[in-house]
């Protein structure tokens, strides 16, 4: 059976948290170019047209500043902050004295449009660089630990709703299991009376019997089924009925068309429809009527109350089908009883 989760909102997979890191990167790089390059410039250590190249040159290094986090953050994830950070901060100065070593040997005495002056201010003030490098590090760290805590929240909700779903199935799927010996007890109990009292008709019994059983073992993996292959699954029930009752009652199915195709818990009218004769005592001078009609997008199992004076009232198929309602639905059934009718109320379940 196939079964969907709900996400929720956010980062769903690394690939989603990749990209968005990604993104982060590419709009950040930008402003932290610029907040390097703000103080020589406010404080006329370089003119605007001279840190056109170290802005480009910054951009260059912050953005592999971020694929390096990135990359720690996606492969190595395992690992403990401090270690990422050590790391971090390892990858970050040795790739930025590759840059550093190809700009003094290879650019310096190609950049003809930078004074001598701003390259002595910048000597005398090599701090700059690196308290800004570290800075701008220590953020891209902190978005990227965030943004990895995020994921990991997810992921954790994801596991807790997976295990909540199976928790859920392995209920349903007792509870539905609990109802084959219940309904079987009750079948055999009815078959063991009728080879005292017609020979014939425990045959005949005993073969549509075997036709229902086939059918029930078939079905029970399902939850629900639709409310069309319900009604035929009771009708082979009551033909069974039949076997031994004959005419001492009446079944009436009153539904429209179009509700036959919403779905309800399998078991759920076969177990209604099968208390109704276990629990009342007619005849063919006093019939028992039971009437299947919907109303307001639920089933209603109406029978006349008859009540048998000695009868076994655990209530098992009540309280199962109540307990499987409320794990499919959120909702119970809703019984309703008078001094001469039974009747129980079942939610319909959406296609």
């Amino acid at each position: 059976m196939l079964v969907c989760i709900d996400l929720p909102p956010g980062i769903r997979s690394l690939t989603d948290m990749k990209q968005k890191l990604l993104l982060y990167a590419v709009i950040s790089t930008p402003i932290f170019g610029l907040y390097a390059v703000s103080h020589p410039l406010i404080f006329g250590v370089l003119p605007f047209k001279v840190l056109l190249l170290p802005f480009l040159g910054i951009n260059i290094n912050v953005f592999i500043t971020w694929l390096t986090n990135i990359y720690l953050t996606i492969h190595f994830s395992h690992l403990s902050i401090w270690r990422k950070v050590s790391f971090s901060y390892a990858c970050i100065l040795l790739i930025h004295g590759i840059l550093g070593g190809i700009q003094y040997f290879f650019l310096t005495d190609k950049i003809s449009f930078v004074p001598k002056e701003a390259v002595s201010a910048l000597n005398n003030n090599f701090l700059y660089p690196i308290l800004t490098s570290s800075a701008i590090n220590v953020i891209i760290i902190i978005i990227c630990q965030a943004t990895e805590a995020s994921y990991r929240r997810n992921e954790a909700e994801l596991k807790a709703k997976e295990l909540e779903l199976l928790h859920s199935q392995a209920q349903k799927k007792l509870l539905v299991q609990q109802l084959q010996p219940h309904f079987l007890f009750n079948a055999l109990s009815v078959l063991k009376s009728l080879i005292g009292e017609n020979t014939a008709q425990a045959e005949e019994y005993t073969v549509k019997l075997a036709d229902f059983l086939r059918y029930s073992v078939q079905s029970h993996q399902n939850e629900v089924v639709t409310l069309a292959d319900e009604l035929r699954f009771v009708g082979d029930f009551v033909e069974l009925q039949k076997v031994r009752f004959e005419n001492s009652f009446m079944y009436v199915v009153a539904l429209p068309d179009e509700v036959l195709k919403h779905n309800v818990p399998i078991f759920a009218l076969q177990t209604l429809v099968e208390n109704t004769f276990k629990h009342n005592y007619f005849t063919e001078q006093k019939p028992l009527v039971i009437k299947i009609s919907c109303l307001d997008n639920s089933i209603t199992v109406w029978n006349n109350k008859m009540p048998v004076k000695t009868t076994d009232r655990t209530q098992t198929g009540l309280a199962n089908l109540n307990s499987r309602y409320e794990l499919i639905t959120g909702k119970g059934i809703e019984i309703n009883e008078g001094t001469d009718f039974f009747e129980v109320r079942i939610p319909l379940v959406n296609a």
